[in-house]
């Protein structure tokens, strides 16, 4: 027991103390208990009877003062449902006050300042965001008990505390158990239920309208709240850490990695131990140092020898490749080094590390670095520690892998930049121009004739194939559309809401113009009108509510909250956007992963040339003929060969996303296209573009029909050609038909494609006319017409495809 309880907050909620309520589950329980805890009870009510003021409002603690060891039965005895733990926290207080009447021992240690009843907690907490939310779950139990009804439950309170005995920061989530406080009406209520609410969403009233409608002299509780808090330290912390990985582009940013190296410390409660990473980064099958990244490791920032680097970098992948478990060193010595065959990592003892854990970090079913843990105290980490962060591991992995892909995209920007990527199958083309050119310029010839047609492939069959995410364009659209009306809403209500504290013509202006912008975006959003409105919540709200966070206190957290909820680049709204472009990557790569696998297989029947581009969706194509493998001999079985395998390419691709609809952010659904071109053509190398494109004017009508069959519609018909979970293959030529129709039959027999193909007619294109096409179904990955799931394209062999010929 403490002395003369201290209030802290205004204004205050009208709370006297009482062990009523307690008396009364008490007497409750003796018809239901044991004859025990009937024994039990009864004692404590005779007690407490023969104490009568105990049952009645008290205003401070002297009368409990006075009783203190029946109180401190009676309060223990609310806690004692199981044996009691020594580092349980809870402790009673007053109704809606601060002010503790008894705190368990853990309680009292790390919340209690010595000698008083006060808490200890920063006394902005006490007068600010614990003050706010006491008035909001007052207003929330009057609801409750004076007209029945139950709001949902807010989300718990979360509170760091700096711990005294490391400096280092825990996290504790506060419950209050309201049973034991009782409603006293100060006078009768006038007002009704509906008054309370807000009428758009059912709520309660932000607390700043119910002082208004309804003040705190006009109520009050008796009782006493019981406060509960929970340790959630490793919870918030793994939080935190996944917070800040998922905004992480690169390890190597110094404030980045420290608030990272921060928070492992706080995880482990730990202060003296330092964490490093050791990134594994692959390069054409082997190690290759990582920049910026190996400065993070403790063992590789002090290997500056290529030859001690990749020892070393060999060694971890020998040693976590079979068994990805985290090895654990506690005391670490030359002779423990020995022992387990680590001497490659003896850089860890010469840096005067004496304890040590190593965790791989593995993406993807690849190891892409290690977590290093390190004390310079022996015996300072084990196991214990290891179960601690390896929640964490997984979002470092992978942060780590994210971190070498951004290095892999710079390495690979640099090539493209500087170097043209050459496939296999033309290389000799582009070495035999090179040699050509050493050569003229050897003997003093001009290289002028060599240069422009050098590399040049004569009489290539064309296939071109797109996979092109359905109305991305309008998805786009839309989700732009759904942020702002998201932001503008939300930024409306926050102004409106500072209208009732303020004068009431003061933020009319602003609040006029976005309801109007908000109905604007509502409707069919102009581009002018979209950048409108992304000026007027950059600048004037923005402002306007960084203004009011400071000037209104009390809606400073929901502005917070606003804030927190912005890109921090943009100061927008970014969700469904982001939901947009996570869906349509996700598609990207798992098409552009699947293509690349099969190309590879598809290569081994005849070489060729095969370029795919990304975009909202997946473009490819593919030129095959004997100029391109003069040293093998070709057949038009190889091009029947390659036709069939484009068609059963996008059917799987149409699988593929079709399985992957279902596991998006939004689903997106893709069409699938192909263009029939029997006639030979001729291929150039543009060096100004870096790329290979058709050659001659008698070509040029193929480039113009890839370019504008995507928008192609069925003749007479708004009907567009494309649709999800078909394939449409165009022609011109009736024998481009028969041949397909071929292909599409022994594609029906494996089970890829439905049984019905349609037959169409399209619509005239820009300078084309008299196209048409075949439409046909691909069947579900797992649908039991197909009777087992479709074979993959890269274990089919020629002569399998090729037998229905």
């Amino acid at each position: 027991m403490q002395a003369t309880p201290r209030s802290y907050e205004t204004p205050q909620v009208n709370s006297r103390l009482s062990l009523r309520p307690l008396a009364t589950l008490l007497e409750e329980s003796l018809s239901t208990g044991k004859p025990g805890v009937r024994r039990l009870y009864q004692d404590l009510l005779e007690e407490l009877r023969a104490a009568p003021g105990l049952l009645e409002p008290q205003q401070d603690t002297r009368l409990l003062r006075k009783n203190s060891e029946l109180v401190e039965r009676l309060l223990t005895l609310l806690f004692a449902a199981g044996a009691p733990r020594h580092d349980e926290l809870h402790a009673v207080c007053f109704p809606f006050r601060f002010d503790l009447v008894y705190a368990s021992n853990a309680f009292e240690k790390l919340f209690v300042r010595p000698g008083t009843n006060q808490l200890l907690l920063p006394q902005e907490w006490l007068t600010g965001l614990l003050a706010r939310e006491r008035l909001r779950f007052a207003y929330q139990l009057l609801l409750e008990k004076q007209f029945g009804f139950v709001a949902p439950d807010a989300a718990p309170l979360v509170f760091p505390f700096p711990d005294p005995l490391t400096g280092l920061t825990r996290y504790f989530e506060l419950a209050v158990d309201p049973r034991f406080m009782e409603l006293r009406l100060e006078r009768p209520l006038s007002i009704r239920l509906p008054d309370l609410l807000d009428p758009a969403t059912g709520l309660p009233l932000p607390v700043a309208q119910l002082l208004a409608i309804l003040p705190p002299d006009d109520f009050g509780f008796e009782g006493f709240s019981v406060l509960r808090v929970r340790d959630i330290t490793s919870r918030e912390i793994i939080s935190r850490i996944k917070t800040d990985l998922l905004d992480i582009q690169d390890f190597g940013d110094s404030p980045v990695y420290q608030k990272l190296h921060s928070r492992m410390q706080g995880l482990l409660g730990m202060k003296e131990v330092r964490i490093g990473i050791t990134p594994l980064l692959r390069l054409n099958n082997r190690y290759v140092p990582a920049g910026p990244l190996d400065a993070l490791s403790f063992i590789l920032r002090h290997l500056l020898e290529p030859a001690g680097r990749e020892r070393v970098t060999t060694r971890l992948q020998d040693l976590f490749g079979p068994s990805p478990a985290p090895r654990v060193i506690s005391q670490l010595t030359p002779g423990v080094l020995a022992q387990q065959d680590l001497e490659d990592l003896s850089v860890y003892y010469d840096l005067g590390i004496r304890s040590l854990i190593l965790c791989p970090l593995a993406a993807g079913g690849n190891l892409v670095g290690i977590l290093e843990l390190v004390s310079d105290e022996p015996g300072r980490l084990g196991y214990g520690e290891v179960s601690r962060i390896e929640p964490a591991l997984p979002l470092f992995a992978r942060a780590l892998e994210k971190s070498a892909e951004g290095l892999v995209h710079q390495v690979n920007r640099f090539i493209k930049e500087q170097f043209t990527a050459v496939q296999p199958a033309v290389e000799w083309k582009f070495t035999q121009n090179a040699l050509e050119q050493v050569l003229a310029t050897h003997s003093g010839r001009s290289t002028y004739a060599v240069q422009p047609g050098g590399i040049r492939f004569q009489q290539v069959y064309p296939l071109y194939g797109a996979i092109d995410i359905r109305n991305s364009s309008g998805e786009r659209a839309r989700a732009i559309q759904a942020d702002l009306s998201h932001q503008l809403t939300w930024a409306l209500g926050l102004l409106r809401r500072a209208q009732s504290g303020l004068p009431a013509t003061l933020l009319e202006d602003l609040t006029f113009k976005a309801a109007g912008y908000l109905a604007a975006a509502s409707s069919v959003l102009l581009p002018d009108e979209e950048s409108q409105i992304r000026e007027f919540l950059q600048g004037p709200v923005a402002g306007t509510l960084l203004h009011l966070q400071q000037t209104l206190p009390g809606m400073a957290g929901e502005i917070v909250n606003y804030f927190a909820s912005l890109e921090s680049d943009s100061g927008l709204v970014y969700r469904h956007r982001k939901e947009l472009e996570d869906s349509i990557a996700a598609i990207n790569q798992t098409l552009a992963r699947f293509i690349d696998q099969e190309q590879r297989a598809a290569q081994q029947a005849y070489p060729h040339y095969f370029e795919r581009f990304v975009t909202d969706g997946v473009e490819f194509n593919i030129y095959i003929g004997q100029s391109i493998a003069p040293g093998r001999p070709f057949d038009e079985l190889y091009l029947r060969y390659m036709r069939i395998w484009q068609l059963g390419l996008l059917a799987r691709c149409a699988q593929l996303t079709g399985a992957l609809e279902r596991e998006l952010p939004l689903a997106l659904q893709t069409t699938q296209l192909l263009l029939a071109h029997h006639n030979p053509l001729t291929i150039c190398f543009r060096s100004a573009e870096r790329k290979f494109d058709v050659d001659g004017a008698h070509s040029m009508r193929y480039e113009i029909l890839k370019k504008r069959i995507d928008k192609a519609l069925l003749k007479n018909s708004r009907e567009r050609l494309t649709q999800p979970g078909r394939i449409a293959i165009v022609y011109s030529q009736t024998r481009e038909a028969d041949e397909y129709q071929e292909h599409i039959a022994f594609l029906q027999d494996r089970g890829l494609l439905g049984p019905s193909v349609e037959s169409c007619e399209l619509e005239p294109l820009p300078g084309v006319s008299g196209l048409r096409a075949l439409r046909v179904d691909v069947m579900p990955a797992e649908d039991p017409v197909a009777g087992s799931p479709a074979p993959s394209l890269s274990r089919l062999t020629v002569e399998q495809l090729l037998a229905g010929r």
